[in-house]
């Protein structure tokens, strides 16, 4: 059973189309977006949301599903693209496959691990039947894919915002929580401080009663002409230390940033999404 299990699995990601070279949130396969500039919004909308919450929303139009269930097809692709992070398992896959000699129009969901609570399979449901299928069936899929954007996008980063807020608030109680023995801590170093500077205090008062002249003695036996060339010394030290930090400053490249691009990670899927036919 596991081996025939394994053979299934295998088949249906053979079916699954290979990731573009050049990846993008938006693979248009079944050329139905038939809007550039659309697209190209989309693909800026959800590369900023991807760099800022690091969650991967991906939206995949093909013309055939190969006989699996459109939610199904979605997870397969989802999970052979990589689509997500590794350790947060935060990928989302909509599927589109257009009405065509093929068969009927399907739309397809699959939520990774790490966004099922916040996309759950009724809000994905919803999505589907009141945002994306009344303008398929006039045939206008572009207007269908940017309603259910619209709707996706706010959710996710309001859930951001929301845990980087909890983080925020527990990094706060936990430094709150220590102040108590902090207190303590600074007391107990003042003292010991004060304690220093008295006993310093008084053991140059006792040197400076016993030995009067012994400072005088040290000063008259110095030899005069010593310090011009100690000074003459110094300042070629420095002038020598101020041309090589001038020269290794200037022999540094100036390090360019990177830039930024839409890469999977390879997250996981588990049984979140849903599936509509139209």
């Amino acid at each position: 059973m596991i081996a025939l299990f394994a053979l299934v699995c295998k088949g249906s990601l053979a079916q699954v189309p290979e990731r573009p070279a050049n990846a993008s949130p938006v693979v248009d396969l079944a050329h139905i977006i038939n809007n550039d500039s659309l697209v190209n919004a989309l693909n800026a909308e959800l590369d900023t949301l991807s760099k800022q919450t690091q969650n991967q929303i991906v939206v995949v139009t093909v013309d055939d599903l190969g006989g699996m269930d459109a939610k199904e097809f979605a997870t397969q692709l989802g999970q052979k693209w990589g689509v997500g992070g590794k350790a947060l398992n935060n990928g989302f896959v909509m599927l589109v496959k257009p009405r065509n000699d093929k068969g009927d129009g399907e739309i397809g969901f699959a939520t990774g691990y790490g966004l099922e609570g916040v996309l759950p399979d009724v809000f994905c449901k919803r999505l589907q039947t009141e945002y994306m299928i009344p303008h398929f069936k006039d045939g206008d899929y572009a207007a269908g894919i940017k309603a259910a954007i619209a709707e996706i996008v706010p959710v996710v980063l309001d859930e951001y915002s929301k845990s980087q807020a909890q983080a925020l608030a527990s990094e706060g109680s936990k430094k709150k929580g220590g102040t108590g023995n902090g207190w303590l801590y600074l007391a107990g170093i003042l003292g010991l401080g004060a304690l220093f500077v008295a006993l310093r205090r008084r053991s140059k008062g006792a040197v400076g009663v016993q030995s009067p002249q012994a400072s005088q003695l040290a000063s008259d036996d110095k030899p005069k002409t010593e310090e011009p060339e100690k000074k003459e010394e110094l300042e070629s030290d420095d002038t020598d230390n101020t041309d090589d930090d001038t020269t290794d400053d200037e022999s540094k490249p100036d390090e360019e940033e990177k830039p930024y691009k839409y890469e999977y990670g390879g997250g996981e899927f588990g049984g979140g999404g849903a599936s509509t036919k139209f």
